[in-house]
């Protein structure tokens, strides 16, 4: 089941992964959320967003104290099909972020983390059902998305 005759499920999931990423870091969140289901969970180390409206609002908050500019990247996304419709993935992600407008004058990530995925095949394509955030390593000099802006 997860041999040849399932690449372009493949190539969809890698794609639903960069759009996540270029959605996240272009504050489209209409875009972003298109990307996961109506009901889809959603978890960053204690935090959990369950259902789309739980996650806008999370997601919202982000920007709350003014603007914030991210870059994520991702690498060694690792897919397993449950079925026809469903699937898991693993990937490691490397993040960006500091609050204010670019250009940002630093050069290391706040974040690495481990993602891990369950994918539902929904209205024609690929969607997030789970997406699992579990942080490796955190830098606590970038202060958190939504955080004052005062030095």
């Amino acid at each position: 089941m997860d041999g040849p005759e399932r690449l372009g499920d493949i190539a969809a999931i890698e794609r639903l992964n960069a759009d996540y990423a270029y959605c996240l870091d272009r504050d489209d969140l209409d875009g972003f959320l298109a990307l996961f289901i109506e009901t889809a969970l959603y978890t960053n180390g204690p935090r959990r967003s369950e259902g789309r409206d739980a996650i806008a609002e999370f997601f919202r908050s982000r920007t709350a104290g003014g603007a914030r500019t991210s870059r994520h990247v991702f690498s060694g996304l690792r897919i397993d099909f449950d079925n026809e419709a469903r699937a898991r993935g693993t990937s490691v992600w490397v993040s960006f972020a500091a609050n204010g407008a670019p250009p940002i004058h630093m050069a290391t990530p706040f974040l690495v983390a481990d993602m891990d995925d369950v994918y539902e095949f929904e209205d024609g394509r690929w969607k997030f059902a789970e997406r699992h955030i579990t942080p490796v390593f955190i830098d606590p000099d970038v202060p958190p998305p939504g955080a004052s802006r005062e030095r």
